[in-house]
């Protein structure tokens, strides 16, 4: 029966469509011929349903495309009797099949052929019916074939790929339910959730397929309902390489990798609407398959760019300063040759190098070691007070002071310089980069760089210090950015960024701090205040009835990541002047070539006027005309000869504005030319900076632990790494420590030694 070799079976559209793949397909089709001797005729629904192959929505939409099948095989057959019979053209029947197709993908209606062509006016209901009477045969035999289709399997069926169309909304449905059946698999072994879990998520994905609201994967579902956390999915996904079957749901997809030219640097990129999805997870998935394997960074610095939604950052980076320091052999004499008073002489000695090789072995993000030239990268800059030493291998001081090195691996000297009274800085700024000893206030409308700080109170300032700041008292409405410790009895409405550690008495209202060392108040009360420590954080207590709620972070890389972020910005407003420059000069260039084809086309129109004025005066030459007609020839050659002058002038003009435009470009060519190398030498040296920040912050360990010896009130929140905590009562005496288990990090609050919580 040939008609029945055209009707798809049930299995072969399941696999047309991704619903089953290959081997489920010669599993169920095996199994179907080994119960075809049984009775009742075995039924390809039946089997993909029981060996858990498809749901029954699945079922009900693959046995609509079959039906169309069938219905399509009949309207074939009554379009060949209706053109045999002259009823109707090839043409007619061709349509009116498009019309059925096209319907039923759009409502899944099946409309016979012979009503759509009657419909149309193309036949009458007599023809129709004469037609159908000529067609019963073939109506018994459409049942011989539905039935057949439903209990028999052709040798056509893989050839067969000429199926209609689902919508696509319709066919990443039976492609993700597919898909689907792994994962719940996956999520029930590890006990990630139940089955009833799994049942109740794909109950409400099909309820919400059916009603047109969403197309969801199975895992996305799970996460929405709470049933799982996002990176429990994720896990899942990448031991299922799930990255094959579907982009959509590729977690690593949507996150672009650029490698630094010298391949010893590694961004990522991150869309804005992909940012909420991607993970630390993810991130690495990404690194790992751009086949990334050295100088990625801790977790830690990459969870906090994550978390403040970073959506361009360094994931990796190689540094050098160890090979460079066996090469040029440094050494620092910052201890040594010190006076009484612990300072360095003018012209002493703060570090010493020799030249090294020209090139030496760099190993990249890649873990693929080359030689290369030493370029651009050093160990140690030069800071305020000191200079390079004259041979340029070496940094000397440039003033007597203290000797100090810099986070950012640059010398400094710093001058002491004593205040016996209130350092007002509204009236002028002291020495910058100074060891300041202040027996007053320190007021600030100058900002302030120092080295140290010792004050008994700082107020309304500005500073930006490389060594420890104490104060005797407190510190009041002050933005403070150091690489060394803090002391101070109160903090009221400061921002404090700090390497070092704060040490703070009594309390801490209004502020915000980042450090990258501990935060040890261990009688302090904390109120209205966001803390970020990577080393720890002691305090007495947080928050209070009538303000809004603290969050208490410990263990990420807030301040690194946050310095990182403002030095980036610098370089932008620093590359802002340049390409100012350059978008004037272009604008000067695009008017010299504007005003240049102002000019072709004026002196065409010259040329013409010429050339039509000279033609006037021939033709007057030549032929004895009429008074009247002269003098319009001599009109119009004035004409020309006016136009002629104009034009002339005209081109005077643009001449004069091409040459304006022309020597604003080249003022334009040389400023960028003498701007370029300083922009370029301020830039390398934020670039260094940030390297040796982030360097420093990779060879330290990081500390996820809380502690509150009083009372914290509701609201409070504690932050880890990679997770948080609000809390939902008042509490009191208890740590906060982030602890890593099986499938991702848990916030835990635990009673402190002698105390029930």
């Amino acid at each position: 029966m040939t008609e029945i070799s055209n009707i798809p079976s049930l299995a072969s559209i399941a696999l047309e469509y991704g619903t089953i793949q290959q081997e489920q397909y010669r599993q169920i089709t095996a199994l179907y011929t080994l119960r075809q001797k049984q009775k009742p005729l075995p039924d390809y629904a039946d089997l993909l349903l029981g060996q858990g192959f498809a749901t029954q929505y699945q079922i009900e939409l693959l046995q609509l495309i079959q039906e169309y099948h069938i219905i399509k095989h009949l309207g074939e057959k009554f379009g060949k009797i209706a053109v045999a019979k002259g009823f109707a053209t090839h043409e007619d029947v061709r349509k009116a099949m498009e019309h059925q197709k096209s319907e039923f993908r759009r409502a899944k209606v099946k409309i016979l052929i012979g009503d759509i062509l009657e419909a149309a006016g193309v036949i009458t209901p007599e023809q129709k019916q004469q037609i159908l009477k000529e067609q019963t045969f073939l109506e018994h035999q459409s049942n011989q074939i539905y039935s057949s289709a439903h209990h028999k399997t052709s040798g056509q069926d893989q050839k067969n790929k000429t199926l209609p169309l689902l919508s696509e909304y319709e066919q990443q449905f039976l492609q993700i339910k597919a898909l689907d059946r792994e994962f719940a698999a996956a999520v029930i072994e590890k006990k990630l959730a139940t089955q009833l879990d799994v049942a109740i998520a794909g109950k409400a994905q099909e309820e919400a397929f059916e009603a047109g609201h969403s197309l969801k994967h199975l895992g996305n579902i799970m996460v929405d309902m709470g049933m799982l956390t996002q990176a429990e999915k994720q896990m899942v996904l990448l031991e299922q390489n799930r990255l094959q079957h579907n982009d959509r749901e590729s977690f690593s997809s949507h996150i672009q990798v650029q490698i630094s030219q010298d391949k010893t640097e590694a961004s990522v990129i991150i869309a804005k609407e992909d940012m909420a999805a991607t993970s630390l997870e993810a991130l690495k998935q990404a690194l790992a398959s751009s086949g990334i394997t050295h100088g990625i960074y801790p977790d830690p610095l990459l969870q906090t760019h994550l978390a403040i939604q970073d959506l361009q950052f360094i994931a990796a980076k190689t540094d050098f300063s160890t090979d460079l320091l066996q090469h040029t052999q440094a050494k620092c004499f910052l201890e040594t040759e010190l006076t009484d008073s612990g300072e360095k002489r003018k012209g002493q000695v703060l570090m010493t190098q020799t030249s090294g090789p020209d090139t030496y072995l760099k190993t990249d993000v890649f873990g693929k070691k080359s030689h290369q030239n030493r370029g651009t990268d050093f160990t140690f800059h030069c800071g305020k007070n000191t200079r390079p030493a004259r041979d340029g291998l070496g940094v000397v001081a440039a003033k007597t002071g203290v000797p100090g090195l810099s986070v950012e691996r640059k010398l400094f000297v710093h001058p002491k310089i004593s205040v016996l009274e209130d350092a007002d800085l509204r009236y002028g700024p002291l020495e910058p980069y100074a060891d300041l000893s202040i027996s007053g206030i320190l007021y600030g409308a100058y900002p302030v760089t120092a080295g140290h700080i010792t004050a008994r109170e700082i107020r309304d300032a500005e500073i930006d210090a490389v060594k420890d700041i104490t104060v005797a008292v407190g510190i009041t409405d002050t933005i403070i950015r150091t690489q060394g410790d803090i002391y101070a009895r109160y903090l009221h409405n400061c921002r404090i960024e700090t390497f070092g550690n704060i040490y703070i008495k009594n309390e801490i209202i209004d502020s915000v701090i980042h450090c990258s060392g501990k935060v040890d108040a261990g009688q302090c009360r904390v109120v209205s205040s966001d803390i970020y420590s990577t080393k720890g954080v002691v305090l007495r207590g947080v928050g209070s009835q009538r303000t809004r709620s603290c969050i208490i972070a410990s263990g990420a890389e807030h301040h690194i990541v946050m310095l990182g972020r403002a030095i980036q910005q610098k370089i932008l407003r620093i590359n802002e002047k340049l390409d100012d420059l350059k978008t004037q000069h272009q604008e000067q260039d695009h008017m010299i070539k504007k005003t240049f084809q102002k000019m072709v086309e004026m002196k065409l129109f010259h040329d013409r006027a010429k050339y039509k004025k000279r033609i006037l005066e021939k033709e007057k030459d030549k032929i004895d005309t009429k008074a009247a007609n002269e003098k319009n020839i001599s009109t119009l050659a004035k004409n020309f000869k006016k136009r002629m002058e104009n034009a002339i002038i005209e081109l005077k003009e643009l001449n004069r504005k091409k040459k304006d435009h022309n020597t604003k470009k080249d003022a334009l060519e040389n400023e960028i030319a003498s701007l370029a190398p300083v922009i370029e030498k301020q830039i390398l040296s934020l670039v260094q900076s940030r390297c040796a920040v982030y360097e420093w912050a990779r060879s330290r360990k990081n500390i996820c632990t809380i502690t509150v010896s009083g009372k914290a009130f509701q609201g409070t929140e504690f932050r880890g790494i990679f997770c948080a905590k609000v809390l939902a009562s008042d509490m009191e005496k208890f740590s906060v420590v982030e602890q890593q288990q099986q499938h991702g990090h848990k916030i835990t609050l635990k009673p402190l030694q002698g105390n029930r919580m």
